[in-house]
């Protein structure tokens, strides 16, 4: 009697063995298909769900000056752009940034030409310079035509940015200390201008140089939201 219920026992275990191990196996394999179908996801994911932790710009040379920075942007689509840095980046109150931009080049002349500002704040405090109270850290900004694949921001020198954008995944900065006399204006590098450049390539003549102060034109306050 003890061996016919010790034997239906082991029977009744090995079943349920059974059956936890199909169960282990069906979880796997849609704990396997789940992680191949979010791998494929992160590989077509629409630009709305890409987060870019952005790219590092040194701006070097003097805090006085601001110095044209080139940014590509002939992609297809509107970016968004921002240029941020904290209010103790570099050392303390040096002062923050905030700008965020609706972005796209020409590209020769193919697509829409759109540099809108969308957002716009500085943060200050007691230990500011007052220089950087005046004028904040952007001085200008225009958008590329020619040869010029993307926008150039005039940036405070002796200063530190974070740059991204929503539509381009930036390779290098790459700082020219020398006058920039040929056309190095590409997609995917970030370029810091620090003698400006002066370039003819066919019939464009395309200069720019270094500024000292903010064009109020272009940016009359450093307070700015869109639509507020």
């Amino acid at each position: 009697m003890f061996a016919q219920e010790l034997a239906a026992l082991t029977e009744s275990v090995n079943a349920v063995t059974e059956a936890v191990t199909g169960k282990i196996g069906q979880i796997d394999q849609r704990m396997m298909l789940a992680e191949a179908e979010f791998k494929q996801f992160l590989t077509n994911a629409d630009e709305r769900y890409t987060t870019r932790e952005g790219t590092s710009v040194d701006v070097s040379g003097e805090e006085d000056k601001f110095y044209p920075v080139y940014i590509p942007a002939a992609q297809w689509g509107i970016t968004e752009l921002q240029i941020s840095r904290s209010l103790h980046d570099d050392r303390e109150g040096a002062g923050a940034l905030t700008a965020r931009y609706l972005l796209q080049n020409n590209g020769w002349g193919v697509l829409f030409d759109v540099l809108l500002v969308d957002i716009f704040g500085h943060k200050f405090n007691e230990m500011t310079p007052d220089a950087v109270k005046t004028d904040g850290f952007i001085a200008d900004f225009i958008n590329g035509s020619a040869y010029v694949l993307g926008a150039i921001f005039w940036l405070r020198g002796g200063h530190r940015y974070l740059i991204s954008s929503t539509k381009k995944e930036f390779q290098q900065v790459i700082t020219h200390d020398e006058l920039i006399t040929t056309n190095i204006f590409d997609h995917h590098n970030i370029r810091v201008f620090k003698s400006g450049f002066d370039i003819d390539i066919g019939e464009s003549h395309i200069v720019t140089e270094v500024k000292t102060s903010r064009n109020l034109d272009h940016i009359p306050t450093l307070e700015y939201i869109r639509g507020l």
